[in-house]
């Protein structure tokens, strides 16, 4: 905060508005909030102007203002635009001062009004002059305008129509992406895990208006998303690399931000090489797989960052990773393979809804499949029919209780707003509550009564169990939970190697 002395008084030279050259004393309030961006720039000058007499003071009374000053007087956008804008808005300002490279994202914030400047200059004619002001929103209001009818089109993701085979471990990313369960593949080197996972987010359906806020809200804090893109349009898919820290991967450091669990908030957080990430890193993720969220404590304070995400991960069935496979020779000991296994603790693994076996592609199967293979496209389109009937299912229900499926996390019941996916029964929901929402016939109730009897599943994994069964029902477009369902959904929730894990 210090250099934005020399910007504002730079600045408010060059642009014609010199300040006093006497001692200058500036409050940030309040105090105790630690304070750092040079988004302070543009409201420290006009602060610093109106108390010189270069602008009446009642303006500003009304208004906010943001933006780092350069030392020729332009105003430049900072991160965290977005939240800046909502800020104003619920702290009752009638308009905000920003840089007019930041109006796409802020132009979707309703009840406030935006003047896009380009210059200090522009910003206090625009305080001084109502008219200058009106001139100022409508050249915006074109330029925004201008720039969404010519924007670049989003970026494409991987088509499943690259990946030959695999018809189960298609139909398994299939109900992931419909319901949004977290799914572990499990194959040997070269089977195709990575290549499936990446085109997972190309399966799902589009992020919704209220979705996209709050991908960009956080997006936007963290500084990966340029202002003049306008909303984030595309559901996030983050593949952080195995060395990552805790405070990388969850969110922190000394200025507690938001990680790659934030960052992968309403799209796919991918963890090529599940055990290698170190075992604290993994079990900080238990939090987010089962609230959605991020509690981040300090010493100052503690901050909640949202981490609604659908978790895939993949890794092999031992550490040279062949046990299993038809061909080569696993090379690991029994009590390697145990070891190996045994750095995925209980907790995490019962957390994990769908488990994969990606097994490595043969003659036979190039021989026996069509041509061409099914693409995105076509099964993106039976998971946003699944979503629509399901919305359609729950609002037609007493109260729109949820059933157990939809947006990666298990979080509390809430209706369903239109357009939007409800959220799921969370993991402690009462099961005998849950059961009777899913809407279980009498084969289907015996068949995963008799998993929790026999000790197959427990108290999570009965829930999430019943919340894929659901699933499966809403692809089906079924309003009853079938025994077929449900024995898919035990099947798909059982672990494809022999755990002996911690």
């Amino acid at each position: 905060m210090r250099e934005a002395r020399e910007r504002v008084r730079s600045g408010a030279s060059s642009s014609g508005l010199p300040l006093p050259t006497q001692r200058i004393t500036v409050n940030l309030s309040p105090a105790d909030v630690r304070k750092e961006s040079p988004g302070f720039d543009l409201p420290i000058a006009l602060a610093v102007l109106a108390a010189s007499g270069h602008l009446p003071v009642d303006t500003l009374k009304r208004a906010g203002a943001v933006g780092e000053l350069a030392l020729d007087g332009g105003v430049r956008p900072v991160k965290g635009m977005l939240p800046v804008a909502e800020a104003a808005r619920d702290d009752g300002r009638d308009v905000l001062l920003v840089p007019v490279a930041a109006l796409p994202e802020v132009w979707a914030v309703e009840g406030i009004g935006f003047i896009g400047v380009a210059s200090l200059r522009e910003a206090v004619l625009a305080l001084r002059d109502p008219r200058c002001a009106a001139r100022l929103c409508e050249r915006g209001r074109r330029w925004v305008a201008r720039r969404n009818r010519s924007a670049p089109p989003m970026s494409q993701c991987p088509d499943l129509i690259d990946v030959v085979g695999h018809a189960r471990a298609r139909r398994a990313l299939e109900i992931a992406a419909a319901g949004g369960h977290h799914a572990l593949l499990v194959g040997t080197p070269g089977a195709g895990k990575t290549m499936l996972a990446r085109r997972v987010p190309s399966i799902l359906a589009p992020l919704s208006r209220e979705e996209s806020l709050e991908v960009t809200r956080i997006w936007s804090v963290a500084g990966l998303h340029r202002p003049e893109l306008g909303l984030v349009q595309t559901r996030p898919f983050r593949s952080p690399h195995h060395s990552a820290s805790r405070a990388a991967v969850i969110g922190g450091g000394a200025s507690p931000g938001p990680g790659e669990a934030s960052l992968a908030h309403r799209g796919v957080l991918f963890l090529d090489e599940l055990p290698e990430f170190a075992r604290d890193v993994l079990e900080s993720l238990r939090q987010p797989l089962e609230e959605g969220d991020v509690t981040i404590s300090r010493a100052g304070g503690s901050i909640r960052l949202p981490a609604r995400f659908a978790l895939v991960a993949a890794m092999n069935p031992c550490p040279c990773g062949y046990s299993g496979h038809p061909e080569r020779e696993c090379r690991c000991t029994a009590e390697q393979i145990a070891r190996y296994s045994g750095r995925l603790s209980g907790p995490l693994l019962d957390r994990i809804d769908v488990f994969v076996e990606v097994e490595p592609l043969t003659r036979e199967d190039l021989d026996s499949m069509p041509s061409p293979p099914e693409n995105s496209a076509t099964v993106r389109a039976r998971v946003i029919a699944a979503q629509s009937f399901r919305r359609e299912r729950v609002g037609a229900e007493p109260h729109g209780a949820s059933v157990g499926t939809a947006t990666a996390h298990d979080g509390p019941p809430q209706s369903s707003a239109a357009g939007e996916d409800p959220s799921p029964v969370a993991s402690r929901e009462h099961p005998l509550r849950l059961e009777a929402e899913s809407r279980l016939d009498r084969d289907a109730r015996r068949l995963v009564r008799g998993a929790l009897a026999r000790g197959l599943l427990g108290g999570r994994g009965f829930v999430r169990t019943l919340a894929v069964a659901r699933t499966l029902a809403d692809l089906d477009a079924s309003l009853d939970v079938g025994s077929g369902h449900v024995a898919e959904a035990l099947t798909l929730r059982q672990i494809p190697w022999s755990w002996e894990g911690g």
